[in-house]
C-alpha cells in the first residue's frame, strides 16, 4: 500500500470532518442527552420526595382517623351511658311517684272503708233497736252492745 497526499489529505480532512461533527453535533447533543439525564434524575427524586411526602400524609391522616373514631367511640359511649342514667333517673322517680301514689290510695280506701264500717256500726245498733222494738213492741235501747265483738267482725280484728 502506497501513502501518497491524497491519503494524506484524506485523513486530515476526515480528521477535520471527526473534529467539526464533535463540535457541532456530538458535543451539543451529548449535553442536551447529559442534561435530559440531569432533568429525569431531578424528576425521579422529586417524585420519590413526593411519594415519601403523600405516605407521611397518609400515615398521619389515618393516624388522626382513628383518633377521631376512637373519640367519636368514647363520647358516644358518654352519651350512652348519660341516657342510660337519665333513663334510669325516669324510672326510678316514675317507680317513686307510683309507689306514693299507691300507698296514698290506700290510705284513702282505708279512710273510706273505716267510714264506712263506722257508719255500719251505727245502722247495726239502730237496726238492733228496730229489731228489739217489734219484737218486744216497745222501743229500749240495746244496753250491753259489744264494741269489741263489732269490731272484731267489721275490721277482721282478733280482739
Amino acid at each position: 500500500m502506497e501513502f501518497n497526499g491524497t491519503f494524506l489529505v484524506s485523513i486530515i480532512t476526515f480528521l477535520v470532518f471527526v473534529f467539526l461533527m464533535n463540535k457541532i453535533l456530538y458535543a451539543p447533543m451529548a449535553e442536551i442527552v447529559a442534561e435530559r439525564k440531569r432533568i429525569i434524575d431531578k424528576n425521579y427524586q422529586d417524585a420519590e420526595q413526593l411519594e415519601e411526602q403523600t405516605e407521611s400524609l397518609t400515615a398521619e391522616t389515618e393516624e388522626k382517623l382513628a383518633a377521631a373514631r376512637d373519640d367519636a367511640r368514647i363520647k358516644y359511649g358518654e352519651v350512652l351511658d348519660g341516657f342510660k342514667e337519665q333513663r334510669a333517673e325516669i324510672i326510678k322517680n316514675a317507680q317513686e311517684t307510683s309507689k306514693e301514689e299507691l300507698e296514698a290510695s290506700y290510705r284513702n280506701l282505708d279512710n273510706i272503708s273505716n267510714d264506712a264500717k263506722e257508719s255500719l256500726k251505727t245502722k247495726m245498733i239502730d237496726l238492733a233497736n228496730d229489731i228489739s222494738e217489734k219484737i218486744l213492741g216497745y222501743r229500749s235501747e240495746v244496753q250491753g252492745f259489744d264494741n269489741d265483738k263489732v269490731n272484731d267482725i267489721l275490721y277482721h280484728q282478733k280482739g
